[in-house]
């Protein structure tokens, strides 16, 4: 297996970690081969010397462990980053001298608009992809961004989990609480919610907002806190910083809906699925894989990119509408029970395995 696990903590991290329960589960050994760069949020996207000299250690480590432990499949986490794609591709040409079956898990969007930049780098996706025995997406409309270079039938799609739930998921919310909950870097839409949550503030001053998140780089803060001083809603905004383990859950279950403000095309948003594994309506911009789990009217709202108006109408009928609010809570439950548990995350492993091994 080649990926990372956190730290950074970020949604391909979060899952490294769940596929490796998942096949300690299933009972297959697993040979781990750490491919991170980056040591906190703020480096990820951005090169260094240091990130250089990672990578030629990565592909050193890689080729021992193909050529010494020889394993029946490789389950390789690919990027879409045009530089980390570069090592990826590296990476797969190394996989290439082992025998084992080669299973890509990809949890962003971008080969499409790599493969556009020139005939070169539309070689190099096509053939990077083109080793692969199986291609896994996460969701039916991500696999637009592969399929124009692989076989339908080398390409599945698996949902992420966000692993065991915590305690029962409360059916209502008292609260009158809109969360946002994600890392404070650019595109992933504080500052969106700073200025929606200004909006909603003006209608009613008994509603509250949490932005719930690491601080990331002082550009991105300065920001964000520019959006939150002109929208007007400091005196109703709590800023608690990163929650993890119980205070995550205890603030996505107290939410009356979660806040997705998100501009970036997101593949499947690990927080998404927590909201919906709390009963937890979600309102979202409708971007990348975000359909594929927030279905509009039901377990939550979609709005069109930019509508911060809209965004904002939505969230206020799950403030408003106590019925609405229950029906999507229990909605999103049964989605997160259907597609998202662990046990159907395992399940769906367990079957790709015997398969490319069979």
């Amino acid at each position: 297996m080649i990926s990372q696990v956190p730290p950074p903590v970020h949604g391909q991290a979060v899952m490294t970690v769940r596929f490796l329960e998942a096949v300690e589960e299933l009972g297959h050994p697993v040979r781990f081969v750490d491919r991170r760069f980056s040591r906190t949020v703020d480096e990820v996207g951005a090169p260094s010397i240091r990130k250089a000299a990672a990578a030629a250690g990565l592909l050193l480590r890689t080729f021992r462990t193909v050529l010494t432990w020889r394993p029946t499949v490789t389950v390789f986490f690919v990027t879409t980053r045009p530089i980390s794609f570069i090592v990826d591709w590296a990476l797969s040409e190394v996989l290439r001298l082992g025998r084992g079956r080669r299973v890509f898990y990809v949890h962003s969007v971008g080969f499409v608009a790599l493969a556009r930049r020139n005939a070169v780098w539309r070689s190099l996706v096509r053939r990077f992809l083109g080793s692969a025995s199986q291609v896994v997406c996460l969701g039916p409309s991500l696999t637009s961004d592969v399929l124009p270079f692989v076989r339908t039938d080398r390409v599945q799609c698996i949902p992420n989990t966000p692993g065991s739930v915590p305690g029962p998921a409360s059916a209502a919310s008292d609260t009158a609480t809109v969360l946002f909950m994600s890392n404070f870097i650019a595109g992933k839409g504080a500052d969106v919610f700073a200025r929606i949550a200004g909006l909603l503030a003006a209608r009613d001053d008994a509603w509250r907002f949490v932005m719930a998140g690491h601080a990331g780089d002082d550009a991105t803060a300065a920001v964000i806190d520019d959006a939150v001083a002109s929208s007007g809603v400091a005196g109703a905004l709590d800023r608690p910083g990163a929650l993890g383990g119980a205070a995550k859950w205890a603030a996505l279950r107290g939410a009356r809906c979660l806040a997705f403000t998100s501009e970036l095309t997101e593949a499947q948003p690990l927080t998404i699925i927590e909201a919906l594994a709390s009963g937890t309506p979600v309102v979202a911009f409708r971007l990348g894989g975000i359909p594929d789990i927030v279905q509009d009217g039901v377990n939550g709202f979609l709005v069109e990119p930019g509508d911060e108006a809209g965004f904002a109408d939505r969230v206020a009928m799950l403030l408003t509408d106590d019925d609405l609010r229950a029906g999507m809570s229990h909605a999103a439950r049964a989605r997160f029970e259907g597609q998202h548990s662990a046990t159907e995350f395992a399940s769906h492993w367990g079957r790709l395995i015997g398969e490319v091994t069979a």
